[in-house]
């Protein structure tokens, strides 16, 4: 029995073996789970986007000093305006653009690439943003250039001789363009 005792100190025990080491590019990912995964980080981002978008706060109205009457259907006008929001006082403008049936259009003096000024060229009828080359059509459609999208719009209310537009709640005076 002394010995049975003996030989149950002395057994060894093995130690476990490591198994061979993880590696990610070794372990393949389906191409329905990458998709699907882009496709949920695509829609988390359009939702966090509007999200920041609704927590600008409700547009600011603000009266224009400009006659609709005097506006030229087809000729981009230049109205500058401020704005309290917050109680910081803002600097800005808009571009009216009048059509041919009489409504009129006010465009954000912003380019939709890097939010930079941008400017009319009559010679050839379109606004131009020295910043990244952007050029817009009268409408505001991107013409070339880096802009992503159109010449975003303020809402415009005219009454009689009034002129008024409704600025954002989390409107910044545009970055000065690059001199052209």
């Amino acid at each position: 029995m002394g010995d049975d005792f003996h030989e149950a100190q002395t057994e060894t025990h093995d130690a476990p073996q490591p198994g061979p080491a993880f590696d990610p590019r070794a372990t393949p990912v389906p191409r329905r789970r990458v998709l699907l995964l882009i496709g949920v980080g695509v829609l988390a981002g359009g939702s966090l986007a509007a999200l920041l978008e609704g927590c600008a706060g409700p547009p600011v109205p603000v009266e224009l000093d400009i006659d609709p009457d005097t506006l030229v259907p087809g000729t981009p006008v230049a109205v500058p305006f401020t704005v309290d929001l917050g109680g910081k006082t803002v600097a800005a403008s808009t571009w009216l653009v009048k059509s041919a049936s009489g409504g009129i259009t006010a465009f954000d003096p912003r380019c939709t690439h890097a939010l930079c000024t941008y400017r009319w060229d009559a010679a050839p009828a379109r606004f131009f943003c020295n910043c990244h080359d952007g050029q817009f059509a009268l409408d505001g459609t991107v013409l070339s250039g880096k802009p992503p999208k159109p010449l975003m719009q303020f809402p415009v209310h005219v009454t009689g001789a009034v002129v008024e537009v409704d600025v954002p709640g989390n409107f910044e005076t545009p970055r000065e363009s690059l001199p052209a």
